[in-house]
C-alpha cells in the first residue's frame, strides 16, 4: 500500500500561495482541492502533472481517517474500480494537483480570501 505521494513543482508553489493567502494548512488545502476536482464531470485519469519535485505528503496527512471515503468518493466519480495503488498514486495525486489549479486561478480572479471561501461555499 502506497503512504506517500509527492505533487509537482508547480502545484507547490500554488499551495503555498493559497496558504498563505487563507491563512490554512496545505493538507486542508489540498482536502478542499480533492473536493473541487471531484466537482468537475471529466476524469482526472489524463491530468499530467508536469513532475514530482515538490511537496511530499503522507497519506494520513491527506487524508486522515477518511481514506476510504475519499476513495469512494473517488473510485464513484471514476465510475471504475480501483486498486489502493491506482487510486492514491495516480488518481487522489490528479485530483489534488488538477483541484489546486482550479482553486488557485479562482483565487487569482477573486483575490480576497473571504470572498474566495464564500464563492467556493457556494459552489453545487
Amino acid at each position: 500500500m502506497a503512504n506517500k505521494l509527492r505533487i509537482s513543482k508547480e502545484a507547490s508553489e500554488q499551495l503555498d500561495h493559497l496558504s498563505n493567502k487563507l491563512d490554512l494548512r496545505r493538507n486542508i488545502i489540498c482536502r478542499i482541492a480533492i473536493g473541487r476536482s471531484l466537482d468537475e464531470k471529466e476524469s482526472a485519469k489524463e491530468f499530467n502533472p508536469k513532475n514530482n519535485a515538490g511537496y511530499e505528503f503522507n497519506r494520513y496527512t491527506l487524508t486522515g481517517e477518511y481514506d476510504d471515503v475519499f476513495k469512494a468518493l473517488i473510485v464513484q466519480h471514476e465510475m471504475k474500480k480501483l486498486n489502493d495503488t491506482q487510486y492514491f498514486s495516480k488518481y487522489l495525486r490528479n485530483h489534488i494537483e488538477r483541484g489546486i489549479n482550479f482553486l488557485y486561478a479562482e483565487y487569482e480572479r477573486i483575490n480576497s480570501p473571504i470572498n474566495f471561501l464564500v464563492n467556493l461555499s457556494k459552489r453545487s
